[in-house]
Protein backbone atom coordinates (compact mmCIF):
# COMPACT_ATOMS: atom_id res chain seq x y z
CA UNK A 1 0.00 0.00 0.00
CA UNK A 2 1.48 3.22 -0.85
CA UNK A 3 0.63 6.10 1.22
CA UNK A 4 1.09 10.04 0.61
CA UNK A 5 0.41 13.06 3.41
CA UNK A 6 -1.58 15.46 1.76
CA UNK A 7 0.23 18.68 1.87
CA UNK A 8 -1.45 22.36 2.56
CA UNK A 9 -1.04 23.30 -1.71
CA UNK A 10 -3.29 19.68 -2.41
CA UNK A 11 -5.63 20.75 0.43
CA UNK A 12 -6.03 24.59 -1.30
CA UNK A 13 -6.40 23.02 -4.40
CA UNK A 14 -8.88 20.73 -3.21
CA UNK A 15 -11.12 23.80 -2.01
CA UNK A 16 -10.44 25.80 -4.91
CA UNK A 17 -11.50 23.01 -7.06
CA UNK A 18 -14.93 22.78 -5.12
CA UNK A 19 -15.88 26.32 -5.70
CA UNK A 20 -15.21 26.15 -9.45
CA UNK A 21 -16.99 22.96 -9.75
CA UNK A 22 -19.13 22.53 -12.67
CA UNK A 23 -16.88 25.33 -14.94
CA UNK A 24 -15.08 24.90 -18.15
CA UNK A 25 -12.04 26.13 -16.20
CA UNK A 26 -12.37 24.01 -13.44
CA UNK A 27 -8.66 22.93 -11.87
CA UNK A 28 -8.39 19.20 -11.41
CA UNK A 29 -8.72 17.76 -8.12
CA UNK A 30 -5.30 17.32 -6.15
CA UNK A 31 -5.86 13.67 -6.47
CA UNK A 32 -5.68 13.78 -10.31
CA UNK A 33 -2.40 12.45 -11.56
CA UNK A 34 -0.27 14.96 -13.03
CA UNK A 35 -0.96 14.91 -16.49
CA UNK A 36 -4.78 13.72 -17.81
CA UNK A 37 -3.48 12.48 -20.63
CA UNK A 38 -4.91 8.78 -19.78
CA UNK A 39 -8.34 10.15 -19.16
CA UNK A 40 -9.59 8.68 -22.51
CA UNK A 41 -7.54 5.13 -22.23
CA UNK A 42 -9.13 1.86 -21.19
CA UNK A 43 -8.25 0.16 -18.14
CA UNK A 44 -6.34 -2.11 -20.36
CA UNK A 45 -4.39 0.17 -21.93
CA UNK A 46 -3.61 2.20 -19.33
CA UNK A 47 -2.73 -0.72 -16.77
CA UNK A 48 -0.54 -1.92 -20.14
CA UNK A 49 1.29 0.82 -20.34
CA UNK A 50 2.34 1.31 -16.59
CA UNK A 51 4.37 -1.77 -15.29
CA UNK A 52 3.91 -0.01 -11.66
CA UNK A 53 0.08 -0.65 -11.41
CA UNK A 54 0.27 -4.54 -9.28
CA UNK A 55 -1.16 -7.49 -10.74
CA UNK A 56 -4.34 -7.79 -9.23
CA UNK A 57 -7.02 -10.20 -10.52
CA UNK A 58 -10.47 -8.50 -11.99
CA UNK A 59 -13.20 -9.84 -14.21
CA UNK A 60 -12.48 -10.10 -17.66
CA UNK A 61 -15.29 -11.22 -19.36
CA UNK A 62 -18.99 -11.14 -19.22
CA UNK A 63 -20.98 -14.58 -19.18
CA UNK A 64 -24.54 -14.05 -18.62
CA UNK A 65 -27.74 -11.96 -18.86
CA UNK A 66 -30.99 -11.64 -17.23
CA UNK A 67 -31.57 -8.09 -16.04
CA UNK A 68 -34.67 -7.04 -14.09
CA UNK A 69 -37.52 -4.08 -15.06
CA UNK A 70 -36.33 -0.85 -13.64
CA UNK A 71 -38.23 2.35 -12.24
CA UNK A 72 -39.83 4.33 -14.53
CA UNK A 73 -37.97 7.24 -14.06
CA UNK A 74 -35.39 5.44 -15.17
CA UNK A 75 -36.75 3.74 -18.32
CA UNK A 76 -35.39 5.10 -21.49
CA UNK A 77 -32.48 6.67 -20.18
CA UNK A 78 -28.84 5.97 -21.53
CA UNK A 79 -29.05 2.90 -18.96
CA UNK A 80 -31.76 1.35 -20.64
CA UNK A 81 -34.12 -0.13 -23.63
CA UNK A 82 -37.22 1.23 -24.82
CA UNK A 83 -38.67 -1.46 -22.20
CA UNK A 84 -36.98 -0.08 -19.39
CA UNK A 85 -34.63 -3.05 -18.43
CA UNK A 86 -30.23 -2.31 -18.59
CA UNK A 87 -28.12 -2.37 -21.27
CA UNK A 88 -26.76 -5.52 -21.80
CA UNK A 89 -23.77 -3.74 -23.60
CA UNK A 90 -23.20 -2.08 -19.76
CA UNK A 91 -21.88 -5.19 -18.66
CA UNK A 92 -18.52 -4.55 -19.46
CA UNK A 93 -18.74 -1.42 -17.03
CA UNK A 94 -18.31 -3.90 -14.29
CA UNK A 95 -14.89 -5.10 -16.11
CA UNK A 96 -11.39 -4.30 -14.78
CA UNK A 97 -10.60 -2.33 -11.86
CA UNK A 98 -13.06 -0.33 -9.86
CA UNK A 99 -13.28 3.91 -10.33
CA UNK A 100 -14.73 4.47 -7.42
CA UNK A 101 -15.96 8.26 -5.79
CA UNK A 102 -15.79 7.62 -2.20
CA UNK A 103 -19.20 8.29 0.13
CA UNK A 104 -19.48 11.24 -1.27
CA UNK A 105 -20.50 10.99 -4.71
CA UNK A 106 -21.83 8.39 -7.38
CA UNK A 107 -18.44 8.71 -8.57
CA UNK A 108 -17.34 9.19 -12.03
CA UNK A 109 -16.71 5.42 -12.99
CA UNK A 110 -18.46 3.05 -15.28
CA UNK A 111 -20.71 0.55 -13.34
CA UNK A 112 -23.58 -2.19 -14.53
CA UNK A 113 -26.95 -2.26 -13.17
CA UNK A 114 -29.10 -5.33 -13.54
CA UNK A 115 -32.22 -4.13 -12.73
CA UNK A 116 -34.67 -4.63 -9.78
CA UNK A 117 -34.46 -8.63 -9.47
CA UNK A 118 -32.16 -9.09 -11.92
CA UNK A 119 -29.06 -10.88 -12.21
CA UNK A 120 -26.05 -11.28 -14.43
CA UNK A 121 -22.58 -13.59 -14.21
CA UNK A 122 -19.18 -12.74 -14.84
CA UNK A 123 -15.52 -14.14 -15.15
CA UNK A 124 -12.35 -13.44 -13.49
CA UNK A 125 -8.92 -13.12 -15.73
CA UNK A 126 -8.81 -17.05 -16.90
CA UNK A 127 -4.62 -16.87 -16.15
CA UNK A 128 -5.78 -17.06 -11.91
CA UNK A 129 -8.11 -18.53 -9.68
CA UNK A 130 -9.63 -17.52 -6.34
CA UNK A 131 -9.24 -19.85 -4.05
CA UNK A 132 -10.37 -20.25 -0.01
CA UNK A 133 -6.89 -18.77 1.85
CA UNK A 134 -6.29 -16.71 4.98
CA UNK A 135 -8.59 -14.39 5.92
CA UNK A 136 -11.13 -12.93 2.85
CA UNK A 137 -10.54 -14.34 -0.44
CA UNK A 138 -12.65 -11.84 -2.76
CA UNK A 139 -13.88 -8.59 -2.70
CA UNK A 140 -16.75 -6.58 -5.16
CA UNK A 141 -17.36 -2.71 -5.22
CA UNK A 142 -20.27 -1.02 -6.41
CA UNK A 143 -21.71 2.74 -6.54
CA UNK A 144 -22.64 3.60 -2.75
CA UNK A 145 -22.68 7.09 -1.27
CA UNK A 146 -23.81 8.46 1.67
CA UNK A 147 -26.56 10.82 2.39
CA UNK A 148 -25.20 14.00 4.16
CA UNK A 149 -21.94 11.98 5.05
CA UNK A 150 -24.26 10.09 8.06
CA UNK A 151 -22.68 6.83 8.90
CA UNK A 152 -26.45 5.15 8.43
CA UNK A 153 -26.99 7.62 5.37
CA UNK A 154 -25.71 4.67 2.81
CA UNK A 155 -27.82 4.68 -0.27
CA UNK A 156 -27.74 1.17 -1.12
CA UNK A 157 -28.74 -1.59 -3.82
CA UNK A 158 -27.68 -4.53 -2.01
CA UNK A 159 -26.81 -7.80 -3.80
CA UNK A 160 -26.97 -11.48 -3.43
CA UNK A 161 -23.62 -13.23 -4.37
CA UNK A 162 -22.96 -16.75 -5.60
CA UNK A 163 -19.85 -17.87 -6.98
CA UNK A 164 -18.35 -20.89 -9.36
CA UNK A 165 -15.84 -22.84 -10.34
CA UNK A 166 -17.46 -24.09 -13.55
CA UNK A 167 -20.09 -21.92 -14.10
CA UNK A 168 -22.65 -24.31 -13.45
CA UNK A 169 -22.28 -25.32 -9.59
CA UNK A 170 -22.81 -22.43 -7.92
CA UNK A 171 -22.10 -21.61 -4.21
CA UNK A 172 -24.04 -18.96 -2.46
CA UNK A 173 -23.18 -17.39 1.43
CA UNK A 174 -24.82 -19.35 4.11
CA UNK A 175 -28.00 -18.76 4.49
CA UNK A 176 -27.47 -19.04 8.21
CA UNK A 177 -28.36 -14.96 10.20
CA UNK A 178 -25.36 -15.15 12.36
CA UNK A 179 -23.24 -15.69 8.84
CA UNK A 180 -26.07 -13.89 5.92
CA UNK A 181 -27.20 -10.63 7.82
CA UNK A 182 -30.28 -8.68 5.94
CA UNK A 183 -33.49 -7.48 7.09
CA UNK A 184 -36.40 -8.00 5.03
CA UNK A 185 -38.49 -5.28 3.98
CA UNK A 186 -42.21 -6.02 2.98
CA UNK A 187 -43.58 -2.63 2.87
CA UNK A 188 -40.78 0.05 2.19
CA UNK A 189 -41.26 3.18 2.62
CA UNK A 190 -40.35 6.26 0.33
CA UNK A 191 -37.91 8.00 2.70
CA UNK A 192 -34.14 7.07 2.11
CA UNK A 193 -33.30 7.74 5.69
CA UNK A 194 -35.27 5.64 6.98
CA UNK A 195 -33.11 2.76 7.75
CA UNK A 196 -29.87 1.51 9.25
CA UNK A 197 -27.34 -0.48 7.47
CA UNK A 198 -25.77 -1.72 11.31
CA UNK A 199 -27.30 -5.64 10.51
CA UNK A 200 -26.11 -6.32 7.09
CA UNK A 201 -23.34 -8.78 6.25
CA UNK A 202 -22.00 -10.76 3.66
CA UNK A 203 -24.33 -8.84 0.97
CA UNK A 204 -22.35 -6.77 -2.42
CA UNK A 205 -22.94 -3.19 -2.15
CA UNK A 206 -22.95 -2.10 1.76
CA UNK A 207 -20.19 -0.28 1.39
CA UNK A 208 -18.72 2.80 -0.53
CA UNK A 209 -15.83 2.37 -3.01
CA UNK A 210 -12.25 4.46 -2.12
CA UNK A 211 -10.37 2.32 -4.59
CA UNK A 212 -9.93 4.21 -8.34
CA UNK A 213 -7.07 2.79 -10.68
CA UNK A 214 -6.80 6.80 -12.31
CA UNK A 215 -5.76 8.53 -9.97
CA UNK A 216 -5.18 8.30 -5.84
CA UNK A 217 -8.21 9.28 -3.73
CA UNK A 218 -8.60 10.59 0.04
CA UNK A 219 -8.82 7.57 2.65
CA UNK A 220 -12.16 8.14 3.95
CA UNK A 221 -14.01 6.06 6.88
CA UNK A 222 -16.53 6.21 9.60
CA UNK A 223 -15.51 8.90 12.56
CA UNK A 224 -17.06 10.61 15.28
CA UNK A 225 -16.61 14.38 14.83
CA UNK A 226 -18.86 16.56 17.11
CA UNK A 227 -20.22 13.95 18.49
CA UNK A 228 -21.86 12.92 15.21
CA UNK A 229 -20.09 9.61 13.52
CA UNK A 230 -19.81 10.60 9.68
CA UNK A 231 -17.79 9.34 6.84
CA UNK A 232 -14.93 11.73 6.76
CA UNK A 233 -11.29 11.50 5.31
CA UNK A 234 -8.87 10.14 7.05
CA UNK A 235 -6.06 12.94 8.02
CA UNK A 236 -2.21 11.84 5.78
CA UNK A 237 -4.33 8.76 4.32
CA UNK A 238 -4.53 8.43 1.02
CA UNK A 239 -5.98 5.16 -1.26
CA UNK A 240 -3.42 5.15 -4.20
CA UNK A 241 -3.97 4.62 -7.52
CA UNK A 242 -1.86 1.74 -7.36
CA UNK A 243 -3.39 -0.08 -4.96
CA UNK A 244 -3.57 -3.79 -3.72
CA UNK A 245 -6.07 -5.80 -1.94
CA UNK A 246 -4.25 -5.18 1.42
CA UNK A 247 -5.32 -1.23 1.53
CA UNK A 248 -7.19 -0.79 4.08
CA UNK A 249 -9.45 2.36 2.46
CA UNK A 250 -10.40 0.79 -0.59
CA UNK A 251 -14.06 0.17 0.36
CA UNK A 252 -16.33 -2.81 -0.97
CA UNK A 253 -17.26 -5.87 0.67
CA UNK A 254 -14.89 -8.75 1.08
CA UNK A 255 -16.11 -12.25 1.37
CA UNK A 256 -14.63 -15.44 2.60
CA UNK A 257 -15.15 -18.10 0.54
CA UNK A 258 -15.50 -20.22 3.61
CA UNK A 259 -18.87 -19.08 4.32
CA UNK A 260 -20.44 -20.61 0.93
CA UNK A 261 -22.45 -23.29 0.75
CA UNK A 262 -23.71 -25.03 -2.65
CA UNK A 263 -27.03 -23.79 -3.64
CA UNK A 264 -28.83 -26.95 -3.99
CA UNK A 265 -27.66 -28.46 -0.92
CA UNK A 266 -26.52 -26.14 1.92
CA UNK A 267 -24.76 -28.71 4.10
CA UNK A 268 -22.39 -28.77 1.39
CA UNK A 269 -19.29 -26.49 1.94
CA UNK A 270 -17.02 -24.59 -0.77
CA UNK A 271 -14.71 -27.47 -1.11
CA UNK A 272 -11.37 -26.62 0.10
CA UNK A 273 -9.53 -26.87 -2.77
CA UNK A 274 -11.63 -25.32 -5.18
CA UNK A 275 -11.25 -22.67 -7.97
CA UNK A 276 -13.42 -19.79 -7.83
CA UNK A 277 -13.69 -18.11 -11.41
CA UNK A 278 -17.27 -17.35 -12.00
CA UNK A 279 -19.06 -14.52 -9.78
CA UNK A 280 -23.00 -13.85 -9.95
CA UNK A 281 -25.10 -10.54 -8.74
CA UNK A 282 -28.43 -10.83 -7.59
CA UNK A 283 -31.03 -8.20 -7.05
CA UNK A 284 -33.89 -8.94 -4.89
CA UNK A 285 -36.76 -6.71 -3.83
CA UNK A 286 -36.91 -9.23 -0.35
CA UNK A 287 -33.52 -6.94 1.08
CA UNK A 288 -33.52 -3.97 2.97
CA UNK A 289 -31.68 -1.44 0.36
CA UNK A 290 -32.38 1.23 1.65
CA UNK A 291 -35.06 2.75 -1.04
CA UNK A 292 -38.75 1.69 -2.34
CA UNK A 293 -38.62 -0.80 -4.92
CA UNK A 294 -41.85 1.11 -6.69
CA UNK A 295 -39.86 4.50 -6.49
CA UNK A 296 -39.12 5.21 -9.63
CA UNK A 297 -35.25 6.12 -9.40
CA UNK A 298 -34.33 2.46 -8.59
CA UNK A 299 -32.18 0.85 -11.39
CA UNK A 300 -31.71 -2.35 -8.51
CA UNK A 301 -27.98 -3.27 -7.79
CA UNK A 302 -25.06 -2.68 -9.68
CA UNK A 303 -21.48 -4.00 -9.88
CA UNK A 304 -18.35 -1.85 -10.74
CA UNK A 305 -15.57 -4.25 -10.19
CA UNK A 306 -14.22 -7.16 -8.46
CA UNK A 307 -10.92 -7.97 -6.99
CA UNK A 308 -9.62 -11.27 -6.24
CA UNK A 309 -7.64 -11.46 -2.69
CA UNK A 310 -6.21 -15.05 -2.23
CA UNK A 311 -5.60 -15.63 -5.69
CA UNK A 312 -3.34 -18.34 -7.69
CA UNK A 313 -2.12 -18.92 -11.56
CA UNK A 314 -4.74 -20.90 -13.40
CA UNK A 315 -4.03 -24.61 -13.45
Amino acid sequence: MIKQLISTTLIIGLLISLLNCGGEDSPLSPYTPDTDETSDMTWEELLASDSSYPDNVYLTEFVEWNPGLVGSARMGTEYTDDSGYPLESLTVDALGPPEGGGPHTGGDGLTCPVGINGWAVWKFNPDYVIVDGTGDDFMTFTKTWAWGSAEDGLCCELAFVQVSEDGTTWYEVDPDPTILKYDTNPSPTVDNDSYVYANVANLHGNNPTNANFRKDMPAEAIQTIDGERIWAEVEGETVSRYFEPDDPYLGGISFDLANFVLVSDNSQSWPSDGKMRYLKIIDSDTILDGQDYSKDWCLGANLMSAMGINTEAAP
